[in-house]
């Protein structure tokens, strides 16, 4: 956002975006391979907003509405944005409260010593949730591009679930938790190219959980019991930094370079107590360890002519770990070749980093379920993946795009029936690779003023090795396909009335061990704007078939199956009233990506 690397997530991003009002973009800037200076590696979007320094202004803009799934649950918004001269300031509350629902099935022929064991149980989870959002963000312009911008976020969430489950397994699981995020940014823009920035980051999320079950699977088998009680925390410290320099040289010629420094603390535990009072090894451990990253870039662009330009940057990032201690050097490049008005081609090559959850890399055993395990891996190692596209657009409305992913080390949870007792382990693990080929095609349509949209089509060549998941090596390839799109109808000429349907489809695919059955979602929403854009009402369905993820393991002697619908069908109204002429700023938010349980 306005050049400063967002720490959203994939779907907090995707949701920001479609809340934020067309009239506070002023320009967006696609890019198939981030320069390094942006912190962001690989396609990255830069959103330009329109600067109100200067002026004088108060606006802002409150929503309230209900979601309904198969329980309710309410939320209200509240924004307030304000500009007197070259000070700046936006605030803003958010509220949600009530319930949610999901459900999950297995169905198993559990290897167990060498017989097989039949299993199928239905989990059914209800939850309830109250959250507290909150943002206070200040600016400065002391001039033209110099600014400093100060902002602080705060959440506060209080959760209570409870699920049962039937069938071969009969249990009962409640679980209390809250969590706690508070943080500060800092960003100081100077005239003459230098940017710095800091961060930090409190995250605390306390839990307790108490499982009863039991399992009965046939005469031949002892019932097994599940009788436990467990408390956990997870406390993170993060603090970040970053200077960025840019210089704009003759004949076309840019030159960047900076440094980014990551501290983090994280202190957790997990506790685990049976029927009798005794404490479970397996289920019971603490770390304190501090996690260091350094990242350092160089890059430059140049503007070739009025068609051509090229920029190419190179990034070497160290990460250090009690347990990893490891620099890697992470290459960019993108070329762009504006053939006419009617043709451009893009050439890219990005590379990055992912790192694994906190929680993932503790050593202990979560008992999810009398049947499920999910087990901790001290061993998971960061992955890098390298990716390279080639796109050409036509008349601005059709694009074709061959690309390539290539993913070492790449992580994933995935299941592991074990044959020595009745429990199915879920694990994070590291595999040799996951590659992807593939080609992708869009177009964009209209049909007068009353209809348009966007369609595409994926066509993607997978490939999954490894050798060291358990005494289960893999070596998988799968061909599969993704259909997509946005269809917006008018439906009223006099009103601004819109229905707009979002499908998708998948076919069948892999990840892993996993075969992933075909999917299909469809989300629509029904949107009303009055005349002078003050009164707006929104209708969402989400996942309105209901239609679940399957998954099924048969390789070897596993022979595992999980249907799961926790994005359970649910409907949205809104009801948004502006004043003010408010439009709605974008904000950075916290990124908490590998914190939480």
């Amino acid at each position: 956002m306005n050049g400063q690397a967002t720490t959203l997530t994939q779907e907090q991003l995707a949701e920001r975006l479609k809340a934020m009002p067309a009239a506070q973009l002023a320009k967006v800037e696609v890019m198939l391979s981030a320069p390094a200076r942006y912190h962001v590696r690989g396609m990255a979007i830069n959103i330009v907003t329109k600067d109100y320094a200067g002026t004088n202004q108060l606006s802002g803009q409150i929503i309230g509405g209900m979601e309904q799934n198969k329980y309710a649950k309410g939320f209200g918004n509240m924004y307030l944005s304000m500009q007197r001269g070259k000070f700046g300031l936006d605030a803003q509350y958010k509220l949600v409260n009530g319930n949610s629902y999901g459900e999950s099935s297995r169905i198993a022929n559990h290897p167990l010593a060498n017989n097989r064991v039949h299993y199928t149980d239905e989990t059914g989870q209800k939850s309830f949730g109250i959250t507290h959002d909150y943002r206070l963000g200040m600016n400065y312009a002391f001039s033209k591009n110099h600014r400093l911008d100060v902002a602080y976020t705060g959440q506060w969430d209080k959760t209570s679930s409870n699920s049962h489950t039937t069938g071969s397994s009969n249990s009962g699981m409640h679980s209390d938790s809250h969590e706690y995020l508070q943080n500060v940014d800092a960003n100081y823009t100077l005239p003459f190219g230098l940017t710095l920035s800091g961060s930090y980051t409190y995250y605390r999320t306390p839990q307790q959980q108490t499982l009863d079950g039991t399992i009965h699977t046939d005469e031949n088998t002892t019932d097994m019991e599940r009788n436990l009680r467990s408390g956990s925390e997870q406390t993170i410290n993060k603090w970040m930094f970053t200077a960025d320099q840019t210089h704009s040289l003759a004949n076309g010629w840019g030159l960047s370079y900076g440094v980014k420094g990551q501290f983090t603390s994280n202190k957790s535990y997990q506790t685990t107590i049976d029927k009798d009072g005794s404490v479970l090894p397996d289920g019971t451990s603490s770390v304190d360890i501090n996690e260091r990253i350094w990242n350092m870039y160089a890059g430059f662009s140049k503007q070739i002519n009025k068609a051509v330009s090229v920029e190419a940057s190179v990034a070497a990032e160290q990460y250090h770990s009690p347990v990893w201690n490891k620099w890697r050097v992470y290459p960019t490049l993108n070329a762009l070749w504006n053939v006419n008005d009617n043709h451009l081609l893009n050439l890219s090559f990005s590379s990055d980093s992912e790192f694994p959850s906190y929680w993932s890399t503790m050593s202990n055993v979560f008992y999810a379920s009398t049947y499920t395990e999910i087990h901790g891996n001290p061993d998971l190692k960061p992955s890098s993946y390298y990716n390279v596209n080639l796109m050409w657009r036509i008349k601005r409305r059709y694009t074709l795009m061959a690309f390539a992913s290539l993913k070492p080390d790449y992580f994933v949870q995935l299941p592991y029936q074990t044959t020595d007792r009745m429990a199915v382990i879920m694990k994070e693990t590291n595999f040799d690779h996951s590659n992807s080929y593939g080609l992708q095609a869009s177009a964009i349509f209209n049909a007068g003023k009353w209809l348009n949209g966007n369609v595409f089509a994926v066509g993607t060549f997978k490939h999954d090795k490894s050798n060291h998941f358990f005494d289960l090596p893999f070596n998988r390839k799968k061909l599969s396909v993704i259909l997509g799109g946005t269809a917006s109808v008018k439906l009223c000429s006099t009103q601004d009335l819109r229905l707009i349907l979002n499908p998708f489809f998948q076919s069948k695919a892999i990840q892993g061990v996993y075969d992933i059955s075909p999917i299909f979602n469809m989300d629509a929403k029904l949107q009303w704007s009055s005349h002078d854009g003050k009164w707006g009402v929104r209708l969402n369905g989400s996942n309105i078939f209901n239609n679940r993820f399957d998954t099924r393991s048969v390789q070897d002697n596993q022979d595992y199956r999980m249907k799961v619908n926790y994005n359970w069908a649910s409907f949205t109204l809104a009801v948004i009233y502006k004043f003010g002429g408010y439009k709605e700023k974008t904000v950075k938010e916290v990124d908490t990506s590998r914190m939480g349980h």
